[in-house]
């Protein structure tokens, strides 16, 4: 996303239904997002951590009340054994974080079981045994799980676009979406959504 773009998507935007709103702020390296959406005469609110991947903000949507929530993605290198990884943290709002994941396939699925390690600056790096498998009754949406000594930690959903996938995360009793942004050429700003607990992909789309 250019600077332009980027200066676009900033700010407050309205629900094309009118049910609710969105508004999207940059803090350090990533970007911080707020819904606000009213169902059934309740209010509720949600939050995420974005980042911008090829003209698009890339999110990790959750509750509040959340205690951890993340966001990534993963590209495929070299001889297709290897993902590099971008994420960031609610942990570390502000910074963006590396790693590099490993398996013994080669393959160009993201499907398989791989040894992760995270790196981040002025933190120790994590390493964590990796699972991806497609979900039940979708092509284009994946499970993940990260464990430690055979116990899962985190969980998330995951997305393929252009040989990436796109991710979202968190502890493994919430529930989180992974929120794809993108602004068109008459500013209207679109959204593909995707949640840990279904097989379905969802629209939004925001206006001024």
């Amino acid at each position: 996303m250019n600077c332009y773009k980027e200066e676009c998507i900033l700010g407050e935007w309205e629900s094309n239904d009118g049910k609710g709103n969105l508004n999207i702020e940059k803090i350090g390296e990533t970007y911080k997002c707020t819904w606000r959406r009213d169902k059934e005469n309740s209010s509720y609110e949600y939050s995420g951590i974005g980042i911008l991947i090829d003209d698009k903000l890339l999110v990790s949507r959750y509750l509040k009340q959340v205690p951890i929530a993340g966001v990534g993605v993963y590209k495929q290198i070299g001889d297709l054994r290897s993902n590099s990884a971008l994420w960031a943290s609610t942990q570390n709002f502000d910074t963006l974080g590396s790693g590099v994941a490993l398996r013994n396939e080669t393959s160009e699925s993201f499907e398989g079981n791989y040894k992760v390690r995270y790196f981040i600056k002025e933190y120790e790096s994590h390493v964590f045994d990796l699972k991806i498998i497609r979900k039940d009754q979708s092509d284009d949406l994946y499970d993940l799980s990260w464990s430690v000594n055979n116990q899962v930690q985190l969980h998330g959903i995951g997305t393929t676009h252009d040989r990436q996938m796109l991710l979202a995360y968190g502890e493994i009793n919430f529930e989180y979406e992974v929120v794809i942004l993108n602004i068109d050429n008459q500013g209207k700003l679109s959204g593909k959504c995707a949640s840990v607990r279904n097989s379905s992909v969802n629209e939004e789309i925001y206006i001024r």
